[in-house]
C-alpha cells in the first residue's frame, strides 16, 4: 500500500508466535505423544495470518481516503511506483537528490503540500494539484526520458535493432519506438513492432471524472479504466504503419494499463534479468523525478 500498510510489530508478534507454536506442536507431537494428531494437518503460516490483517487494514485505509488519495496508494504499490525505494544508487542515473526523496516520501504518505491554496495559481491545493497546475514546471518531459530508457534496453537485446521516432509510412507523424529483429522473431523472441508512449497524471480533469457503473469506487479498477481509455485513444490516432502497434501508458505514479503490462512481460522474457531490472529502476526514477519537479515542500 505504498508504505502505509506496514504492520506494527505488536500486531505481527502474536501471529508469528502462533504460527511457530503450531509448527512446533505438529513436529513434536509424534515424538512425545504418538497418535495424538492426524496424519495430515493444515498449518497456517505467519504470512497467511498477517495477510488477513493486512487485507482488513487495506480496506479500512482506502475507505477513509478521498478518491485522489486512494488512487495515490494504488500507484505507490505498483511495481514502477515502489521499485525506486530499493534501488541502490551505484551510478549517477540511479541517484536522487534530497529534495526528490523528501517530496516522494510526502507523496507516498499522502501528506501533500503545506499550503491550502496553490502559491502559483491560487486554486485549492488538492492532492495531486502540483501535477496539473499550469503555473508550475512541466513534467511531460518524462515521456522522452522513458522513451530513451526503453529504447536502450531493447537495443541491448541480441539480434534486435531499436529506433526512436522512426518516420511513419506515408506520413510525417512518428511513433516513439520501433523494434526490428535482425535474426527473426523465433531467434530473438521479439517481433517487429512499433510502440507509442503516453504518461498521464491521475490528478487530471479527465482522470478525476472517470467512474465505474453500479457505484463501484475501487481505485485500482477506476485507474485501469482511465489508463485503458488513454490507450484506446492512442490506438485510434496512431500514425499509419505496416508493423504491429502497441500503446504504452504509464501514470506518473507508475501504474500501467493491462496491455502495457503484457508488453513488459514479453520484454522480460527476451531481455537478460539485469537489463530488465535496470530498465524498471531507471523508469521508476524517471517518473518520480518528473512528478516531484513541480512539488513544493
Amino acid at each position: 500500500m505504498g508504505g502505509l500498510g506496514i504492520l506494527s510489530y505488536k500486531t505481527v508478534a502474536p501471529q508469528a508466535y502462533a504460527a511457530a507454536s503450531e509448527v512446533a506442536d505438529t513436529t513434536l507431537a509424534p515424538i512425545l505423544n504418538p497418535g495424538s494428531l492426524p496424519d495430515s494437518i493444515q498449518l497456517i503460516t505467519q504470512h497467511e495470518r498477517c495477510q488477513e490483517i493486512f487485507s482488513g487494514n487495506k480496506e479500512a485505509l482506502l475507505g477513509s481516503l478521498n478518491p485522489e488519495q486512494a488512487k495515490a496508494v494504488v500507484e505507490a504499490s505498483s511495481k514502477l511506483g515502489r521499485v525506486w525505494l530499493t534501488t541502490i544508487p551505484f551510478q549517477p542515473s540511479l541517484r536522487l537528490t534530497d529534495f526528490e526523496v523528501a517530496a516522494a516520501l510526502q507523496l507516498r504518505t499522502l501528506t501533500g503540500e503545506r499550503e491550502a491554496h496553490c502559491t502559483r495559481c491560487g486554486e485549492a491545493n488538492f492532492f495531486g494539484h502540483p501535477e496539473v497546475c499550469l503555473e508550475r514546471k512541466f513534467w511531460r518531459a518524462a515521456r522522452h526520458g522513458a522513451k530513451r530508457i526503453i529504447g536502450q534496453a531493447l537495443a541491448s537485446t541480441p539480434g534486435t535493432r531499436a529506433r526512436l521516432e522512426p518516420l511513419g509510412h506515408q506520413t510525417s507523424r512518428r511513433n516513439d519506438i520501433q523494434t526490428i529483429t535482425l535474426l527473426g522473431s523465433q531467434a530473438t523472441g521479439l517481433a517487429n513492432a512499433e510502440y507509442d508512449l503516453t504518461v498521464i497524471s491521475l490528478a487530471s480533469k479527465d482522470a478525476r471524472a472517470t467512474s465505474l457503473p453500479n457505484q463501484d469506487t475501487d481505485p485500482s479498477r477506476v485507474t485501469n479504466k482511465y489508463l485503458d481509455s488513454v490507450a484506446d485513444l492512442t490506438v485510434r490516432h496512431r500514425p499509419r504503419s505496416n508493423l504491429p502497434f502497441h500503446p504504452i501508458v504509464f501514470s506518473l505514479g507508475g501504474m500501467m494499463n493491462g496491455s502495457t503490462t503484457k508488453v513488459f512481460a514479453s520484454w522480460k522474457r527476451v531481455m537478460t534479468r539485469g537489463t530488465y531490472n535496470l530498465m524498471l529502476k531507471r523508469l521508476s526514477l524517471c517518473l518520480l523525478q518528473a512528478r516531484v519537479r513541480s512539488f513544493e515542500l
